[in-house]
């Protein structure tokens, strides 16, 4: 955790500044229970230049593995665009005070938590994402006090609804938290939690964001568009 601290001074881009294309390094960081092969297909299609994966273990505290994935990445030069998926976008999220992220997506992101892991950790109260992604955890209570200040877009997978989520959700997460952040680009895409990864859209979204970069403009944020 002292780590961390430190880090967090070290965060000192300004918004305009101009970046250098070949020092960008794109990181991805998989959703939870996953592994870096679920990023295979949207790695394929992109084809970056320069790019880390990084895996962490769910079972493993948040915090944990936060400094964890802080480390890995310190391991390649910055500045960053990072890619996340479902829990990584809160890792992503979360990096952001330590990391000189110039740019992020992320994939069926639920920001506001989970209302099925608040009820469900008391039948599995040692299953530490429960405890990690319920709508009062520390993870999900710390992110809302962090503010973003580069162009972050929040692709919202709207397909695959179960009914034991709490309102409409993609098999995983609900709506309502993935569309919880009023300073991100809003984005939805017609498909559930993990068809989004292996989707063309979603990779011509992600490859966009990153050509966009250096066109550094005024974001208000907030804003929601239907990717047909």
């Amino acid at each position: 955790m002292i780590n961390l601290i430190k880090k967090w001074f070290t965060n000192s881009r300004s918004k305009n500044q101009k970046i250098n294309w070949k020092d960008l390094s794109v990181v991805w960081i998989h959703g939870a229970n996953q592994s870096s092969l679920s990023f295979q297909y949207l790695r394929s299609v992109t084809r970056f230049r320069s790019e880390l994966v990084v895996e962490y273990d769910t079972t493993n505290k948040f915090y944990e593995n936060l400094e964890m994935l802080l480390n890995e990445i310190n391991q390649v030069e910055g500045p960053y665009f990072i890619v996340g998926h479902s829990l990584g976008g809160l890792y992503a999220l979360h990096l952001t005070k330590y990391l000189d992220i110039v740019a992020a997506v992320s994939i069926s992101t639920p920001f506001a938590g989970s209302w099925t892991a608040d009820w469900a950790r008391f039948f599995i109260p040692k299953y530490q994402l429960f405890k990690d992604v319920g709508r009062r955890s520390a993870p999900i209570k710390d992110s809302k006090d962090i503010e973003i200040n580069f162009n972050w877009t929040q692709i919202i997978s709207t397909q695959g609804s179960v009914p034991y989520h709490g309102g409409a959700n993609d098999g995983v997460c609900t709506i309502k938290s993935m569309r919880s952040r009023k300073d991100m680009e809003l984005i939805e895409v017609p498909y559930s939690h993990f068809e989004v990864m292996c989707s063309d859209a979603v990779a011509d979204i992600i490859l966009k964001r990153y050509y966009s970069v250096l066109e550094v403009k005024n974001f208000n944020g907030g804003v929601v568009l239907n990717y047909k």
